[in-house]
Parts: C-alpha cells; sequence; structure tokens
C-alpha cells in the first residue's frame, strides 16, 4: 500500500499524469498559400472574427485568435491590403469568419474528474469541434463557405489517436484555427468570391 500511495503521490506531483496532450483531426485537408487560386485583382479587405464556444460570444478567446485570421488573410495574396478595425467604410471587402468550438464528446467533464480522481491513472480523451462559417461581401454580393475541424485531447495516462502526433495544446489550436481559415478562403477563391 505505501509503495502504490508514494507513486501516486510522486506522479501527481511531477504531473506528468495529469498533462494534456493534443492531437489534429487529419480529416480537414491541410491547405497552403500555392493550393488557393489567386485573383486576378486583389481588392483591400476589412477581417471581421468572432470566436465562440457553444454558441456564445468568448471575447478572450477572439482576442487571442483574431492576429492569426488577419496574417493568414495577408499571407494569403487574395487581397492588395487587410483591415481588422471595426470601421468598414471605404473598404470594398468584408470578410467574416466565426468559429464556433462545439463538444462532441459525451460528459467531457464527468472525464476529467475521474481522471484526476486517479491522478492520471484512469485517463481519457475528449474531442472538440469548430464549426466555422466564412462570408466573403463585396458590391453587394455575399459568398459563403464552411469549414468543420477537431482537436483531440487526451489528459492522464491515454494514448491517443492512432498515427497522430502529439502537440502542445497553444501550438494545436493555433495550428487548427489556420487550418479553418485557410480552408475557408480556398473555398471562397473556388467560388470565385473574390472575382
Amino acid at each position: 500500500m505505501r509503495a502504490i500511495a508514494v507513486m501516486l503521490f510522486a506522479c501527481f506531483m511531477l504531473s506528468g499524469c495529469l498533462s494534456a496532450k493534443m492531437y489534429v483531426d487529419p480529416a480537414l485537408p491541410k491547405v497552403v498559400k500555392a493550393d488557393v487560386a489567386p485573383t486576378a485583382q486583389p481588392r483591400p479587405v476589412q477581417v471581421l472574427f468572432e470566436f465562440r464556444t457553444k454558441g456564445n460570444a468568448n471575447a478572450r478567446a477572439t482576442a487571442e485568435i483574431r492576429p492569426r485570421v488577419v496574417a493568414v488573410a495577408a499571407e494569403s495574396g487574395l487581397f492588395s491590403s487587410v483591415s481588422s478595425n471595426n470601421d468598414a467604410s471605404g473598404t470594398p471587402g468584408v470578410l467574416k469568419l466565426v468559429i464556433d468550438n462545439v463538444a462532441i464528446t459525451d460528459n467531457a467533464a464527468a472525464k476529467g474528474f475521474g481522471t484526476g480522481l486517479t491522478f492520471g491513472l484512469v485517463g481519457s480523451m475528449v474531442t472538440d469541434g469548430y464549426v466555422a462559417t466564412a462570408t466573403y461581401s463585396h458590391d453587394g454580393k455575399v459568398t459563403e463557405a464552411s469549414v468543420k475541424h477537431a482537436l483531440h485531447t487526451t489528459i492522464g495516462n491515454k494514448k491517443g489517436p492512432e498515427g497522430l502526433v502529439a502537440m502542445e495544446p497553444q501550438a494545436a489550436v493555433h495550428e487548427v484555427m489556420d487550418q479553418i481559415t485557410w480552408n475557408a478562403l480556398k473555398q471562397l477563391a473556388e467560388k470565385k468570391a473574390f472575382d
């Protein structure tokens, strides 16, 4: 009994048993600039972004992720200039991206509680889903695209999804947000939204 107690205490103190590992779901194609068809005459764009959690605005996440969305829009080459201020006056195009974090795993809180009670010896895995809607409007024309993505998180002594590489939480979240933005821009470009 003493050996088990020491092992549990060491596991808790080192927090290795309770560390979170994240895995980016491979279902969404990885898109890079070369995959997005260029536009003949890039226009300036205003980027509006909102992150939601289960349908509710999440100001903290919006503030953290907005610079990444703006950076992808700028890197895409689809626009002559990119602005993220809230004044749309005089801007020919408006790109609006809303990403909603929706739960996919049932009873995620209960699983996490169970993992905590066992100090990580009984691990768990939860999956967060992301549903994004992107709209681009200019000259009265509105084009819409939608993207879905997922992020798997293991806590404690739980193997990750087969064939996926564990990532640090912030890097995994950033990769998911970047991939959503790139895929949305690709879809809009394929629909000739920027022509």
